[in-house]
């Protein structure tokens, strides 16, 4: 899934920072996030024993989380601010176990639309394919303030 990145514009990288400083997920999962760009991030978690599962393999769930939190902050430099979004659908292919060391997830806004976004992503160990996933978002509109 080679491109080129278009940088973000410092205001709207400072913004997705700070929204990745308040998300008590990434923070929770020890996520960092190395490179963001246009409609792309760069995600990596080191595994941790306690993301294991009863096989000693990482569990397919912190790597769906992984890759669907990557997909969301690649969609997020593409709204504007406050527009929600949520994941309505995600099909994810694991393609080989992972037990120790550190993961990268690389994700791509393939389609921004009106109401529908469609991501891609990739989950490595290395040169290793771990995972292929296929994210849809809807768009949704800022909650309503109290009057």
């Amino acid at each position: 899934m080679l491109r080129e990145v278009k940088p973000l514009a410092p205001e709207v990288e400072a913004v997705l920072r700070e929204k990745l400083a308040n998300n008590p997920f990434v923070r929770f999962m020890g996520v960092e996030v190395p490179e963001l760009g246009e409609g792309f991030a760069r995600f990596t978690l080191e595994i941790r024993p306690d993301f294991h599962n009863s096989q000693g393999f990482l569990q397919g769930g912190v790597i769906a989380a992984l890759a669907d939190e990557a997909v969301a902050y690649a969609l997020f430099s593409l709204v504007p601010e406050g527009e929600m979004i949520s994941t309505v659908e995600m099909k994810i292919n694991f393609l080989a176990p992972a037990q120790l060391g550190v993961l990268e997830a690389q994700a791509l806004i393939r389609k921004r639309g009106r109401t529908l976004s469609l991501g891609e992503v990739e989950v490595t160990q290395g040169t290793r394919l771990v995972a292929k996933g296929m994210c849809t978002y809807i768009h949704l509109p800022p909650p309503l303030q109290a009057a």
